[in-house]
Protein backbone atom coordinates (compact mmCIF):
# COMPACT_ATOMS: atom_id res chain seq x y z
CA UNK A 1 0.00 0.00 0.00
CA UNK A 2 1.32 3.11 -1.03
CA UNK A 3 1.51 6.06 1.94
CA UNK A 4 -0.03 8.84 0.13
CA UNK A 5 1.27 11.41 2.84
CA UNK A 6 5.17 10.16 2.72
CA UNK A 7 4.78 10.53 -1.10
CA UNK A 8 3.24 14.10 -1.27
CA UNK A 9 5.78 15.59 1.29
CA UNK A 10 8.40 13.91 -1.06
CA UNK A 11 7.02 15.61 -3.93
CA UNK A 12 7.10 19.04 -2.17
CA UNK A 13 10.43 18.71 -0.96
CA UNK A 14 11.87 17.56 -4.77
CA UNK A 15 9.71 21.30 -5.78
CA UNK A 16 11.66 22.88 -3.70
CA UNK A 17 14.65 21.18 -4.37
CA UNK A 18 13.88 22.05 -8.64
CA UNK A 19 12.86 25.48 -7.64
CA UNK A 20 16.24 26.23 -5.79
CA UNK A 21 18.43 24.46 -8.67
CA UNK A 22 16.92 26.45 -11.36
CA UNK A 23 19.00 29.60 -9.88
CA UNK A 24 17.41 31.43 -6.95
CA UNK A 25 20.10 31.77 -5.03
CA UNK A 26 22.43 32.96 -7.73
CA UNK A 27 19.94 35.49 -8.51
CA UNK A 28 20.01 37.10 -5.19
CA UNK A 29 24.17 36.76 -4.63
CA UNK A 30 24.62 38.66 -7.86
CA UNK A 31 21.86 41.38 -6.85
CA UNK A 32 23.99 41.59 -3.42
CA UNK A 33 27.09 42.13 -5.07
CA UNK A 34 26.01 44.64 -7.32
CA UNK A 35 26.77 47.75 -5.24
CA UNK A 36 30.63 47.08 -5.52
CA UNK A 37 30.68 47.50 -9.37
CA UNK A 38 33.05 50.09 -10.35
CA UNK A 39 31.86 53.15 -13.12
CA UNK A 40 32.91 52.86 -16.32
CA UNK A 41 34.67 55.81 -15.32
CA UNK A 42 36.96 54.62 -12.72
CA UNK A 43 38.01 51.22 -14.97
CA UNK A 44 39.14 54.26 -17.75
CA UNK A 45 41.44 55.47 -14.78
CA UNK A 46 42.83 52.34 -13.61
CA UNK A 47 43.43 51.11 -16.93
CA UNK A 48 45.30 54.00 -17.78
CA UNK A 49 47.12 53.86 -14.58
CA UNK A 50 48.31 50.51 -15.41
CA UNK A 51 49.54 51.29 -19.03
CA UNK A 52 51.83 54.29 -17.23
CA UNK A 53 53.14 52.42 -14.54
CA UNK A 54 55.31 50.89 -17.52
CA UNK A 55 56.55 54.42 -18.26
CA UNK A 56 57.25 54.35 -14.44
CA UNK A 57 59.20 51.77 -14.24
CA UNK A 58 62.05 53.36 -16.94
CA UNK A 59 62.26 56.44 -14.73
CA UNK A 60 65.97 55.96 -12.49
CA UNK A 61 64.90 56.10 -9.44
CA UNK A 62 65.68 59.70 -7.28
CA UNK A 63 63.61 61.66 -4.67
CA UNK A 64 62.13 64.69 -6.43
CA UNK A 65 62.50 63.96 -9.95
CA UNK A 66 60.14 66.52 -12.25
CA UNK A 67 58.29 64.82 -14.71
CA UNK A 68 55.71 66.25 -17.27
CA UNK A 69 52.43 65.08 -18.00
CA UNK A 70 50.67 65.55 -21.55
CA UNK A 71 47.48 63.80 -22.07
CA UNK A 72 46.15 63.71 -25.83
CA UNK A 73 43.15 64.64 -26.80
CA UNK A 74 43.32 67.00 -24.40
CA UNK A 75 39.41 66.21 -23.91
CA UNK A 76 40.19 63.21 -21.88
CA UNK A 77 42.94 64.71 -19.28
CA UNK A 78 40.21 65.60 -17.02
CA UNK A 79 39.33 61.82 -16.16
CA UNK A 80 42.57 60.14 -17.24
CA UNK A 81 45.30 62.86 -15.42
CA UNK A 82 45.19 61.78 -12.37
CA UNK A 83 45.18 57.99 -13.07
CA UNK A 84 48.27 58.68 -15.63
CA UNK A 85 50.31 60.60 -13.00
CA UNK A 86 49.64 58.37 -9.84
CA UNK A 87 52.42 55.47 -10.77
CA UNK A 88 55.06 58.47 -11.15
CA UNK A 89 53.77 59.80 -7.66
CA UNK A 90 54.16 56.57 -6.22
CA UNK A 91 58.09 56.88 -7.07
CA UNK A 92 58.45 60.36 -5.43
CA UNK A 93 58.31 61.90 -8.54
CA UNK A 94 57.14 65.49 -8.95
CA UNK A 95 54.72 66.01 -11.38
CA UNK A 96 55.37 69.29 -13.22
CA UNK A 97 53.48 71.38 -16.09
CA UNK A 98 57.37 73.22 -16.68
CA UNK A 99 58.67 71.39 -19.85
CA UNK A 100 62.15 71.46 -18.08
CA UNK A 101 61.35 68.41 -16.05
CA UNK A 102 64.06 66.09 -16.87
CA UNK A 103 61.13 63.55 -18.00
CA UNK A 104 58.54 63.73 -20.17
CA UNK A 105 55.37 61.79 -20.63
CA UNK A 106 53.39 61.39 -23.53
CA UNK A 107 49.83 59.60 -23.20
CA UNK A 108 48.23 59.76 -26.40
CA UNK A 109 44.52 57.82 -26.37
CA UNK A 110 44.19 55.75 -29.67
CA UNK A 111 41.02 53.85 -28.84
CA UNK A 112 38.64 53.36 -25.68
CA UNK A 113 34.98 51.74 -25.94
CA UNK A 114 33.09 50.10 -23.46
CA UNK A 115 31.37 46.99 -24.92
CA UNK A 116 28.53 45.00 -23.33
CA UNK A 117 27.69 41.23 -24.33
CA UNK A 118 25.75 37.97 -23.43
CA UNK A 119 22.83 39.35 -21.79
CA UNK A 120 21.09 36.40 -19.81
CA UNK A 121 19.67 35.60 -16.40
CA UNK A 122 21.36 34.46 -13.53
CA UNK A 123 19.74 31.46 -13.09
CA UNK A 124 15.93 31.03 -13.89
CA UNK A 125 14.58 33.34 -11.01
CA UNK A 126 17.51 35.75 -11.30
CA UNK A 127 18.23 38.95 -12.13
CA UNK A 128 19.57 40.19 -15.87
CA UNK A 129 23.29 40.00 -15.84
CA UNK A 130 25.60 40.80 -18.95
CA UNK A 131 29.24 40.27 -19.57
CA UNK A 132 31.13 44.00 -19.77
CA UNK A 133 34.32 44.90 -21.73
CA UNK A 134 36.50 47.86 -21.13
CA UNK A 135 39.42 48.68 -23.57
CA UNK A 136 41.98 51.54 -23.69
CA UNK A 137 44.70 51.78 -26.25
CA UNK A 138 47.07 54.24 -26.06
CA UNK A 139 50.39 55.43 -27.55
CA UNK A 140 53.18 55.79 -24.50
CA UNK A 141 55.95 58.03 -24.85
CA UNK A 142 58.68 58.73 -22.35
CA UNK A 143 61.64 61.09 -23.30
CA UNK A 144 64.64 62.07 -20.64
CA UNK A 145 65.32 65.36 -21.49
CA UNK A 146 68.45 65.67 -19.86
CA UNK A 147 70.23 61.74 -21.30
CA UNK A 148 68.78 63.41 -24.73
CA UNK A 149 67.12 59.92 -25.33
CA UNK A 150 63.76 58.43 -25.95
CA UNK A 151 62.87 55.68 -23.09
CA UNK A 152 59.74 54.30 -25.04
CA UNK A 153 57.70 55.28 -27.80
CA UNK A 154 54.98 52.25 -28.00
CA UNK A 155 51.27 51.11 -28.57
CA UNK A 156 49.69 49.65 -26.01
CA UNK A 157 46.19 48.10 -24.79
CA UNK A 158 45.02 47.43 -21.46
CA UNK A 159 41.53 45.52 -21.08
CA UNK A 160 39.19 45.21 -18.25
CA UNK A 161 35.83 42.56 -18.34
CA UNK A 162 33.63 41.29 -15.42
CA UNK A 163 29.74 40.44 -15.25
CA UNK A 164 27.72 42.87 -14.04
CA UNK A 165 23.80 43.15 -13.44
CA UNK A 166 21.40 44.71 -16.14
CA UNK A 167 20.21 47.02 -13.47
CA UNK A 168 23.33 48.65 -13.27
CA UNK A 169 24.62 49.36 -16.36
CA UNK A 170 22.63 53.25 -16.37
CA UNK A 171 24.44 53.78 -12.96
CA UNK A 172 27.78 52.09 -14.27
CA UNK A 173 27.87 55.12 -17.42
CA UNK A 174 28.40 58.79 -17.60
CA UNK A 175 25.86 60.59 -19.57
CA UNK A 176 27.63 63.52 -20.67
CA UNK A 177 31.43 61.10 -21.73
CA UNK A 178 30.16 58.90 -24.92
CA UNK A 179 33.14 56.99 -24.44
CA UNK A 180 31.37 55.78 -21.13
CA UNK A 181 28.65 54.20 -22.60
CA UNK A 182 27.63 50.91 -24.48
CA UNK A 183 25.01 49.16 -26.37
CA UNK A 184 23.34 46.84 -24.46
CA UNK A 185 22.58 43.46 -26.44
CA UNK A 186 18.86 42.12 -26.90
CA UNK A 187 18.55 39.20 -24.60
CA UNK A 188 18.22 35.84 -26.66
CA UNK A 189 15.50 33.50 -27.18
CA UNK A 190 16.28 31.07 -24.27
CA UNK A 191 17.25 32.91 -21.79
CA UNK A 192 13.81 35.55 -22.33
CA UNK A 193 11.35 32.57 -22.89
CA UNK A 194 12.37 29.30 -23.23
CA UNK A 195 14.11 29.13 -19.13
CA UNK A 196 10.53 30.43 -17.80
CA UNK A 197 8.73 27.90 -19.76
CA UNK A 198 10.83 25.01 -18.70
CA UNK A 199 10.35 26.25 -14.93
CA UNK A 200 6.31 26.63 -15.57
CA UNK A 201 6.20 23.40 -17.10
CA UNK A 202 8.33 21.33 -14.55
CA UNK A 203 5.98 22.72 -11.99
CA UNK A 204 2.92 21.88 -14.01
CA UNK A 205 3.71 18.00 -14.07
CA UNK A 206 4.89 18.36 -10.11
CA UNK A 207 1.62 19.41 -9.59
CA UNK A 208 -0.23 17.13 -11.99
CA UNK A 209 2.15 13.79 -10.05
CA UNK A 210 0.84 15.62 -6.61
CA UNK A 211 -2.81 15.58 -7.30
CA UNK A 212 -2.14 11.86 -9.35
CA UNK A 213 -1.18 10.46 -6.31
CA UNK A 214 -3.35 11.97 -4.26
CA UNK A 215 -6.57 10.72 -6.08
Amino acid sequence: MIDSRGTMKGLRLSLAVLVAGAGLVPGLHAQDSASAVATNLRVYQSLAASLADSLANLVRAADSVRVTVRIAPSDFAWFLQDGVERPFRARNCVISANDSARYGVEFGVVEMHVQYSNLRRDGIFGSRVLDRMVVLLARLRLVDRVAGTVGTSAQRMAVFSDTIGLSQVERIEHASLPVTRGTVPPEDFFSGIAEPLIIVGAVAVAIFLLFTVRS
